[in-house]
């Protein structure tokens, strides 16, 4: 049996207000279709939206982690949704935050972006950041690491 290093996600202000204030503009426009709509179908619709928001909302504060596990690393929001060998991992650039992207898992400023030889970048934002950065190291001894 393996090792497996869970790292919560930090949470910071910057995108608590936007996770929250996305959602709160989306709950605006429903209960204005459900006020001034004679149509449920419209004012379903905008719910269905809503409940999506709320959800994703929910599970990227409540369920985000990144793990470590044999040589993989792995984030996960109730089931796995990137997995990446940690020997493909080329460079490592901390302090610097990616606000578009396929893999972009962080939920504060100033995280990491991982870049490998076969994925998009990654973006995380583990709590204990410099033990992560170590356990990769120990793992992957070729990675580069920059600061920005």
């Amino acid at each position: 049996m393996s090792e497996k290093q869970v790292f919560k996600t930090k949470i910071d202000l910057t995108f608590f207000v936007l996770h929250f204030g996305t959602l709160a503009v989306i709950s605006f426009f429903t209960i204005a279709v459900y006020i001034s709509s004679s149509e449920s179908s419209t004012f379903s619709m905008m719910l269905g939206f809503w409940l999506v928001a709320f959800v994703f909302t929910i599970t990227s504060f409540l369920f985000l982690r990144v793990f470590i596990k044999d040589h993989f690393l792995v984030v996960k929001v109730i089931f796995n949704i990137y997995k990446v060998d940690i020997k493909t991992i080329t460079t490592i650039n901390a302090g610097k935050t990616m606000w578009f992207g396929l893999h972009k898992y962080g939920t504060a400023t100033k995280g990491l972006i991982i870049s490998s030889k076969f994925k998009n970048d990654l973006y995380i934002t583990p709590e204990n950041e410099s033990l992560f950065l170590q356990k990769l190291s120990d793992l992957n001894p070729n990675i580069q690491f920059t600061k920005g």
